[in-house]
């Protein structure tokens, strides 16, 4: 009687071949240019994809040359595919929302974070290890950091006066444990759409609202079927960057030091600082479809205190007792 092999046995297997192999040239020699193969499920014009290209050219300049980067932009398959080609040896290196964890799932519940600035603190530094490991052991990846996506929000079909209006209405949430969590713990019933059925289902009220980010509402123009749009962060959007670790074991030190830095620096003062600038823009955009008055802001700290009891459970129930005292005095 054959024994079912589970998808993490298949990776790791995968991997191990891969470390075997890792005495060969990786697109050369150690003393020839290193090519790095980055996959992304977004298009060639993607933010995501744009600012790679960035970080990208800027390490090619630092390395001298020494390393640089090919660039797949929406054709090598989801973020799924994108993971686990990391162990396979198909990707180098990708940027992704999707982990397949409840440690990164349960960050987007809704004031998990005091804002963007905190959330970057808390999984950049004070639980960067555990982040790390995890990665490792899961798809044996480097992880480099989170690319802050700015806020996720909360948009309504009808007006609502606190975020306790939306008690029993079917809000449409991505499968992401954190935001499902947070819908419910706010009386609403949380209803799982794909992306690209979430405009018909608005326009036909099989939902009476969503969770997105604000320039992705306005791009797949939701503005046109949901009137309201809530400008409090509900959640912090985290692109997780990570990178194959027999790749990265391929790269000197001083060339892993470069990569590691260049995405620190140009995280915060190009991709994130862009975020911060697209906000207020968002919400004229909004204002100029669906009037004045359809944005709508609530008390931060009321909110706050309304989801501390549901993220400290989340925070200490995964990991571990003590973890939500560390993410709020970080």
């Amino acid at each position: 009687m054959s024994v079912p092999t589970t998808r993490r046995q298949v990776v790791q297997r995968a991997a191990a071949l891969v470390t075997v192999a890792a005495g060969l040239p990786l697109r050369g020699n150690a003393q020839s240019k290193i090519k790095i193969k980055y996959a992304n499920s977004g298009g060639a014009n993607s933010t995501a994809v744009v600012f790679a290209k960035k970080v990208f050219a800027e390490v090619t300049k630092r390395t001298n040359g020494e390393v640089e980067f090919d660039v797949f932009a929406g054709t090598l398959g989801g973020e799924k595919t994108l993971l686990d080609g990391l162990a396979l040896g198909t990707v180098d290196m990708t940027t992704t929302a999707y982990t397949g964890t409840r440690e990164f799932d349960i960050l987007y519940a809704p004031y998990m974070f005091r804002d963007a600035e905190h959330a970057g603190k808390v999984v950049n530094g004070a639980l960067r290890e555990r982040f790390s490991k995890l990665m490792k052991d899961r798809y044996n990846a480097e992880f480099l950091g989170v690319a802050r996506d700015g806020p996720f929000c909360l948009f309504t079909k009808t007006k609502i006066e606190s975020l306790a209006g939306i008690k029993g209405m079917k809000i449409r949430a991505g499968e992401i444990e954190g935001v499902i969590a947070g819908l419910q713990h706010l009386g609403a019933r949380p209803t799982v759409v794909a992306f690209n059925e979430v405009y018909t289902s608005l326009q036909q009220s099989l939902v009476d609202g969503m969770v997105t980010l604000p320039n992705l509402a306005l791009v797949m123009k939701f503005n046109e079927v949901c009137k309201y749009y809530v400008n409090n962060d509900f959640g912090i959007g985290l692109g997780k960057w990570t990178v194959a670790s027999r790749v990265w074991s391929r790269l000197s030190p001083a060339q892993r030091q470069i990569v590691q830095q260049t995405f620190n620096d140009l995280e915060a003062s190009e991709y994130f600082a862009d975020v911060k600038r697209q906000a207020p823009i968002d919400v004229k955009k909004w204002e100029v479809v669906n009037g004045a008055g359809t944005v709508l802001s609530f008390d931060a700290k009321a909110a706050q205190s309304q989801m501390a009891p549901l993220n400290e459970k989340l925070a200490n129930e995964v990991f571990g007792a003590g973890t939500w005292a560390l993410i709020q005095r970080t």
